[in-house]
């Protein structure tokens, strides 16, 4: 019997209940690296498009859960051997992730189970956690595993106990309830493990309780999961109150994730993760109230729904992308925003803006937003003439591209910024170095050399204005030779996306990595450490579409073999 396990379950702080369930949720779906894949027509025929995940589970757990979290681990499914072929390809990072999630399960061996050992020869296949709310400001965990055999799970749910369990009988099922008052019930073919008020309430819904339905057929859980992909191996599901209570406020990635969800408006979120030849995806559905999505709007509100244009101005090489349209009225939206929630910063932007005009130079909102259009591109490009080859060295630069902008009024804006920007980049008490002109590729460019390997430059042609780090940006552009949209690699990581998103990016991770591993990534340790996974991703794609009551976001993360040339100063590969 493990008595540091079963304390650790039954003894957790509200704090750390909070940010660990959020964790849970993730490392949920993470468990499922042990997992799946799909097909392609109806799902209920063979070879047709893959179902949901069957989830009897949702049958036992109440609809009131603030948060539900869904696997199927049968390893006879398709789902099941894409996805181990795939996250065979990054190993290390499939185990330190597999055993985090392990770590939050009970166990009879301490705090990170065995899953081959203490699990698998009695599990059935379908793993379900969820957060119940409890009495007070107290939130009860319970976890529901798939029974295969059941003199097995009832073994390993005597070995999780603290002390001696005792048997107690609830609406006519035996629960065993250790020191702690830890439960544990075999019910509606799940063994289910929580605190003893928590597994009480599941009793209550699997035996049809009418005043305990399950989330399983709840109208709102079923509204967002419904919105998901039916191509998914595991799933999590985070009610209203739910995500206030578990993301809102949370930092780190979880804060991350929070502007996904708008977890002050969201009625309900849902997310899954699916794996399909070479590649993982995570859907993440938010339905929110208008009303209070407008007095607490969340970061995707101040981003409009645009059609994707200028990916074809950007080199096949682009090692990164971001898209979105309407960018002055967006960066205006951000701004007001900002003067809300970061007073600070809004306050340096408005010191920018008065010294501005106290210069004469150019009202930056009035003068330059207006004038922007209506798309925008944000590249990273490899070094000119590197191509983001392996080994080859220098320094990627920045570009900026807006299209459909009023040529005349941007062009005054530009140049009204030169003096402050030159001055800005002299030396102290020196006469400051000024703009100089030249055609580049076709067009008028004006830069100014900050440094030795940064020359800033713009130019205005064509409907577009072009700003970039190296003049190299302008002439991919007026070559008009681009063609990111083209590439495999950004056609792959952006498949199906939507012909409208509110917002698009690709990363080149493959390029990204042999760029950084050029410039000395490998002498960070823990780089270095992950090296043979990290030659094995591709790219990643992401799309957001926000409308007036949902938002919806798509990402896709590629694998592939490496390259035959590894990167310079990558650590040689294991095999």
């Amino acid at each position: 019997m493990s008595r540091t396990a079963s304390e650790g379950w039954g003894s957790i702080s509200l704090h750390a209940r909070r940010r660990l369930f959020a964790l849970v949720a993730v490392a949920a779906a993470v468990v499922a690296v042990i997992v799946l894949a799909v097909g392609n027509l109806p799902c209920e025929f063979p070879g047709g498009d893959s179902c949901p995940p069957t989830d009897d589970a949702a049958q036992i757990i109440p609809a009131g859960a603030l948060a539900y979290v869904h696997a199927n681990l049968d390893p006879d499914t398709e789902q099941y051997e894409v996805a181990a072929a795939t996250v065979a390809q990054v190993p290390l990072f499939t185990q330190q992730l597999t055993a985090r999630a392990a770590a939050l399960l009970p166990s009879p061996a301490g705090p990170a189970p065995k899953f081959a050992r203490d699990i698998a020869p009695w599990f059935g296949g379908e793993i379900a956690l969820a957060m119940l709310p409890g009495p007070g400001d107290v939130d009860q965990r319970v976890v529901a595993l798939e029974v295969g055999d059941s003199e097995g799970a009832s073994e390993y749910a005597a070995a999780v106990a603290t002390g001696q369990p005792t048997a107690q009988e609830y609406r006519g099922f035996e629960v065993m309830v250790d020191e702690r008052r830890v439960a544990s019930v075999e019910i509606g073919g799940f063994l289910v493990i929580g605190a003893r008020a928590a597994v009480r309430e599941v009793i209550e819904t699997a035996s049809g309780d009418p005043d305990a339905p399950p989330i399983g057929g709840d109208g709102l859980a079923d509204e967002v999961r419904d919105q998901l992909p039916d191509h998914r191996l595991a799933e999590a599901y985070v009610s209203g109150e739910g995500a206030a209570t578990l993301l809102e406020g949370s930092g780190g990635a979880f804060g991350a994730l929070s502007a996904f969800v708008v977890p002050g408006a969201t009625r309900g979120a849902a997310a899954a993760l699916a794996f399909s030849d070479g590649a993982l995806e995570l859907s993440v559905r938010s339905a929110f109230d208008p009303e209070r999505e407008r007095r607490s709007p969340g970061l995707f509100a101040a981003f409009e729904e645009f059609e994707p244009q200028l990916a074809e101005r950007l080199s096949p090489e682009a090692l990164a992308y971001l898209g979105l349209g309407a960018p002055g009225r967006t960066l205006r939206t951000l701004i007001a925003r900002a003067a809300a929630e970061a007073p600070g910063i809004a306050a340096r932007f408005d010191d920018l803006v008065k010294a501005l005009e106290k210069q004469q130079a150019v009202d930056l909102e009035a003068d330059l937003l207006d004038s922007l259009g209506d798309e925008a591109a944000l590249a990273i490009e490899p070094p000119a003439g590197a191509a983001g080859l392996p080994g080859v060295t220098g320094v990627p630069y920045l570009q900026f591209i807006a299209s459909g902008v009023d040529e005349d009024a941007t062009r005054r804006a530009l140049a009204g910024l030169q003096a402050p920007i030159a001055k800005a980049a002299g030396p102290a008490n020196l006469k400051a170095p000024a703009f100089s002109e030249q055609g580049v590729g076709g067009a008028s460019v004006r830069s100014l050399r900050i440094s030795p390997v940064i020359e800033l430059a713009y130019a205005v042609f064509d409907g577009l204005v072009v700003i970039a780090t190296d003049p190299a940006g302008i002439a991919e552009v007026a070559s008009d030779k681009g063609g990111l949209d083209e590439s495999g690699a950004y056609q792959q990581a952006t498949d199906g996306f939507a012909d409208d998103p509110s917002l698009i990016a690709f990363f080149n991770l493959r390029r990204l990595l042999a760029q950084g591993f050029a410039i000395g990534l490998a002498e960070v340790p823990a780089f270095n450490t992950f090296a043979d996974d990290l030659r094995h991703l591709e790219a990643l794609g992401l799309e957001v579409r926000a409308s007036d009551d949902s938002l919806a976001t798509d990402a896709r993360l590629l694998f592939g073999e490496p390259d035959a040339k590894q990167p310079a100063g990558l650590a040689p590969s294991a095999d």
